[in-house]
């Protein structure tokens, strides 16, 4: 089918990864995939025998992302393409450059479907992708770390709004399992959980650390974050906290042994298809109680640590 350019310029490599699924499925199709993505999600493209090449800019400024896609288009001669991303002109630059293009990935999503299906079960009924690889998971490649922890918390959540401050208790309540900290650059420290601290990691020696994790029949648990999202892809079950988002839209998928817990499923504030236009998305604070997100916050250590220990429990019941 010819070269396809994709293009995922949306922010960090988490939203790569909800891409990812839709990457490969078009190349399962038959099309040569090159990518255009934003540093460092070249790492976790580096290898994949489905992408036939990637490219990343380093540069958020404005015009930076549509320059971007101009040089990869100058580069190289695309039969199709496909762009999550249309801020500044770039699904324009893509239709006015390529014979055959889809641009409107997200078409008035609801808000109980799950990005990456979704992408898939578009490009789909747009026969773009076999109607057999509309479910594919996204899978990254890792060779397990043999050091890994039973469980690994992922505590660093970036944003203030998807912090939250369970973790000293749940890793008391987690006693008796092998648990570890990963340390990481901002947000909720390491140190602060009380668990064994790990150093951080590049993100395919992430993808390492949660492999090691899966073979061990253990846990990934952490917020909305693309760590965690990662941890998924690279074939852990995970536990995953949401609070201004909802599990059902950016959760992993269940059928694969992940759990999404929802703080404050009935938040007034929260609107689940434009996150970054609710009151708390950039202040941290909670407009419903003047503090600390309260959504997070509704997640009891109690509960979050029995889905844990169910989920250990249950791999060695069926080992």
């Amino acid at each position: 089918m010819g070269d396809l350019l994709f293009v995922e310029l949306l922010g960090g490599f988490g939203d790569l990864l909800l891409a990812l699924p839709a990457v490969h499925a078009l190349s399962l199709a038959g099309h040569r995939v090159h990518v255009l993505t934003f540093d460092p999600g070249g790492e976790l493209l580096d290898g994949d025998p489905l992408v036939a090449s990637w490219s990343t800019t380093s540069d958020h400024s404005d015009g930076a992302p549509r320059r971007a896609v101009e040089r990869a288009l100058a580069a190289r001669h695309y039969d199709r393409a496909v762009t999550t991303t249309t801020y500044d002109g770039i699904g324009d630059l893509l239709r006015a450059a390529v014979p055959d293009t889809v641009t409107d990935l997200w078409r008035r999503p609801p808000a109980d479907e799950l990005v990456d299906r979704r992408f898939l079960r578009l490009l789909a009924a747009d026969g773009w992708v076999r109607p057999e690889h509309a479910a594919l998971p996204p899978r990254v490649l890792a060779r397990p770390d043999r050091d890994a922890p039973e469980v690994l918390l992922l505590p660093d959540a970036g944003m203030a709004v998807k912090r939250w401050s369970g973790w000293p208790e749940l890793v008391a309540r987690l006693d008796g399992l092998d648990v570890a900290a990963l340390a990481g650059p901002s947000g909720t420290a390491a140190e602060d959980t009380g668990a064994r601290v790990l150093p951080a990691r590049s993100l395919r020696e992430l993808a390492s650390l949660a492999a090691g994790v899966a073979e061990r029949g253990g846990v990934v648990v952490g917020a909305d974050t693309g760590p965690v999202r990662l941890a998924a892809a690279a074939g852990a079950r995970t536990v995953g906290l949401f609070g201004p988002t909802l599990a059902a839209r950016y959760g992993q998928r269940p059928e694969q042994g992940h759990v999404g817990l929802q703080g404050l499923p009935g938040c007034a504030v929260r609107q689940p298809t434009a996150i970054t236009e609710q009151e708390c998305w950039w202040s941290g604070a909670c407009p419903l109680t003047g503090g600390p997100p309260a959504c997070t916050d509704d997640l009891a250590p109690a509960r979050v640590a029995g889905v844990v220990l169910d989920l250990v429990e249950a791999d060695r019941l069926s080992a």
